[in-house]
């Protein structure tokens, strides 16, 4: 065979073998990092929060709410998953000296790790991949980070959303996968939870892009953390006990609510624009970019706004 018709089929192996490969959990955790390790973490932990801040119009609301769960405390952090940005985004807030936290594991997604060059380099930063169709050495992992009270970030989600308030209003809390309950029945309902909401890394970094857009609208709104101490037994939770699956699901879908409940204090202008301009209550409202091109359109425009942007709008039309 001519090696002009061989080479497309060499290109396709080898991409497919690139897709196939399997990422490992890490076998050290990051208190037994090497020191090459520790400095490249150091240095990256010392710069990002500071470049986010200068190339995005950033803000972060309620980090009061992480005072009681400073470094050497377990906790897991939760957020609503909307771009490859959001891993940053939510360190800049959380890592010190912006936040309390100095380490901070990552749960990832396998997949994505394995595809994208750029979210395979987090590895070095303390993330680690987790697949859908075998999460339990993900989840064992964390749990052995929570142990060495480290702090974990995890979307309940379990990949990227693009979605607009108006699909959060009806979609966010079932979206949640079991996992993050699971961790928590896990540690008996004895770990807290602090769930955060954030809003414009889609619009600054949408699906296929590369570069985000400079001076873009980004914030994290943090959440009351959640307690679970009503889940726990005097026997600790095992997966071979039947109600372990449906309590799991139901605490990932709290905690997904929380989530939801800040959207719609964040999105509180959105949401009144929106109301007048249609005049249709949310839970009949159902558009998509398929159904009404141009209305959802006019969504996305909104969201690259600031609530304070979007306030003088409404005030200016009264």
């Amino acid at each position: 065979m001519d090696i002009v018709y061989l080479s497309p089929i060499i290109l396709r192996i080898k991409k497919n073998k690139a897709i196939n490969m399997s990422l490992k959990i890490p076998e050290n955790t990051p208190h037994s990092w090497s020191f090459p390790h520790r400095a490249f973490y150091q240095l990256i932990k010392l710069v990002l929060p500071r470049i986010i801040r200068i190339y995005f119009r950033f803000e972060v609301r309620n980090i009061q709410y992480t005072d009681q769960f400073p470094e050497g405390v377990p906790v897991i952090y939760c957020f609503n998953h909307r771009s490859h940005l959001d891993t940053f985004i939510f360190a800049s807030a959380l890592i010190y000296p912006f936040g309390n936290r100095t380490t901070c594991g990552l749960m990832a997604n396998g997949k994505a790790m394995e595809q994208n060059r750029f979210l395979n380099l987090l590895k070095y930063l303390g993330a680690y991949p987790i697949y859908p169709e075998n999460s339990t050495p993900a989840l064992d992992y964390t749990i052995k980070l929570l142990k060495e009270n480290i702090a974990v970030l995890i979307a309940p989600q379990g990949k990227r959303i693009p979605s607009t308030p108006i699909d959060d209003f009806h979609n966010l809390i079932h979206q949640a996968k079991s996992g993050i309950g699971r961790l928590v029945l896990k540690f008996n309902g004895k770990i807290p939870v602090i769930p955060m909401f954030i809003h414009g890394s889609h619009e600054a970094l949408s699906f296929g892009k590369i570069i985000p857009k400079i001076k873009s609208y980004i914030s994290v709104s943090i959440c009351k953390p959640l307690l679970f101490s009503e889940y726990t037994r005097e026997t600790e939770w095992t997966e071979s006990d039947p109600l372990f699956y449906s309590t799991a699901t139901k605490i990932s879908k709290e905690i997904m609510s929380s989530i939801r409940n800040q959207m719609l204090i964040e999105e509180q202008y959105f949401f009144q624009i929106i109301k007048r301009k249609l005049n249709i209550p949310l839970e009949k409202l159902k558009v998509t970019h398929k159904t009404h091109p141009k209305i959802y359109h006019f969504f996305r425009n909104l969201l690259q706004y600031s609530p304070s942007e979007l306030k003088q709008w409404i005030d200016s039309k009264l």
